[in-house]
């Protein structure tokens, strides 16, 4: 005779934020539909400029794939209340705009405004990078994941900054000088 397995789960599981793993529907859903907003306004924003016969954005009308990671990674943290909670609409509104990809560089990498030492107010993009940060900043984990599986991407800019060289450090004084004008 064929035993009856326990149920999955003694009680249904809400699907604000999930305790016991992300349901994969729950994230689905919450991915299906930021990507829906983002095509929309990326669409909206792509007409606008057409009808004025300026540039046309530099992303793709639909997020890319990584830019996807990047979402399914926001939704895994945070759950439906990506999609619907207003804290949340300027990280929706900078990916929109410059990308989920920008968005995990300037989370991760980017200039904070405690990071200057100088006597200088904190420019205006540190203080954008900390508010980002500070409000995805239970998804810096994911994050680090993403930027680990694909880092020609993550760190592009770090690596074009690598590529062109560092400046070189002046050359130790050699051992013969130290000699000709040393101890007698």
């Amino acid at each position: 005779m064929p035993k009856d397995f326990p149920p999955d789960r003694e009680r249904p599981v809400g699907f604000g934020r999930w305790p016991n793993g992300a349901p994969i529907a729950a994230v689905a859903g919450v991915v299906l539909a930021l990507d829906d907003v983002i095509t929309r306004r990326r669409r909206a924003a792509a007409a606008w400029l057409a009808a004025r016969r300026q540039a046309l954005p530099l992303l793709p009308i639909r997020p890319s794939r990584l830019e996807l990671a990047v979402i399914i990674a926001l939704a895994e943290t945070y759950g439906d209340a990506l999609a619907v909670a207003t804290r949340f609409l300027p990280v929706i509104d900078f990916i929109v705009e410059r990308g989920a990809i920008v968005l995990v560089q300037r989370v991760m990498y980017g200039a904070r405004p405690d990071d200057g030492h100088s006597d200088e107010p904190p420019s205006a993009i540190a203080e954008e990078n900390a508010r980002l940060a500070d409000q995805v900043r239970e998804a810096k984990v994911a994050f680090e994941f993403l930027c680990a599986t694909w880092p020609d991407v993550f760190m592009a800019h770090a690596g074009a900054a690598l590529s062109q060289g560092l400046p070189r450090l002046p050359s130790p004084p050699s051992t013969d000088s130290l000699r000709e004008g040393g101890d007698d």
